[in-house]
């Protein structure tokens, strides 16, 4: 069967001496991996369609029996090269890419996840990067089902208006009486907590204008860095990346 849809590059990988197996987030059918044939022979001007974080239309014959199909063509809507250009945005867009394909599932449709990349893609370069990662990151959480329950203690459903203790492998909020019995809640400021709130609890744009300070920044980064590394079992290439070039980032 042949399908077209738009879709994002998120990464390559050589296949023998002249083909690419591509990952592609896609609009209508989630994350994609399809094989496109002959791109990386010499002077082949196809193969500026799939550098990373590229916006296409493409066309692929679906495989029935396997999960990698055959792209037959591609026309480029966006070439996002103002991502390219800068190590800053690289980095951040390497992440949010690598985000999208540890988490989402093969042929599993999230629409809005797509629209979220473009957003952030978009907004990288002018906006404060920490900030459209939260935006990033608590949206691709909300929408696969993972997101943190931040609401009350799960222990006691007590309310936390205030800071509270999170645990990374539940997932959760849990308050100062019940805490002691929570082997890994980490303290989580009020500031913090207001915060990881906000980004939830309201659509891209509003989160656009919330400002937190450096310290809750650094609070809030950690927390996702620490949720990750226990959701996948190891840090993130883009995040070890992001580390060694921090100098350079400031």
């Amino acid at each position: 069967m042949i399908h077209k849809t738009d879709a994002i590059v998120l990464k390559t990988q050589p296949l023998r001496s002249s083909s690419l197996i591509v990952t592609f987030l896609t609009r209508s059918f989630g994350k994609l991996k399809g094989v496109v044939k002959g791109v990386r022979r010499e002077r082949e001007p196809r193969s500026a369609f799939y550098e990373l974080f590229t916006g296409l239309e493409i066309i692929f014959y679906e495989k029935t029996r396997s999960d990698l199909h055959l792209v037959s063509d591609a026309a480029v809507i966006e070439t996002n090269d103002h991502l390219r250009t800068r190590l800053v945005s690289i980095a951040y867009a390497s992440y949010f890419s690598e985000l999208a394909d540890n988490f989402l599932e093969v042929h599993d449709p999230h629409e809005n996840v797509f629209d979220l990349m473009q957003f952030c893609f978009r907004y990288l370069p002018s906006i404060d990067p920490e900030r459209i990662s939260r935006i990033f990151e608590t949206k691709l959480l909300r929408e696969t089902g993972l997101l943190p329950y931040l609401d009350e203690c799960l222990q006691c459903q007590a309310q936390i208006p205030g800071g509270g203790f999170f645990s990374v492998a539940q997932g959760s909020l849990f308050c100062m009486q019940c805490q002691p019995r929570i082997v890994d809640a980490r303290p989580l400021s009020a500031e913090a907590l207001a915060g990881l709130r906000y980004y939830t609890r309201h659509d891209p744009e509003e989160c656009l204008k919330f400002r937190t300070s450096q310290a809750v920044d650094r609070e809030l980064a950690s927390l996702m860095e620490r949720f990750f590394i226990y959701r996948l079992g190891q840090p993130m290439k883009s995040r070890r990346f992001m580390g060694e070039i921090q100098s350079f980032l400031n």
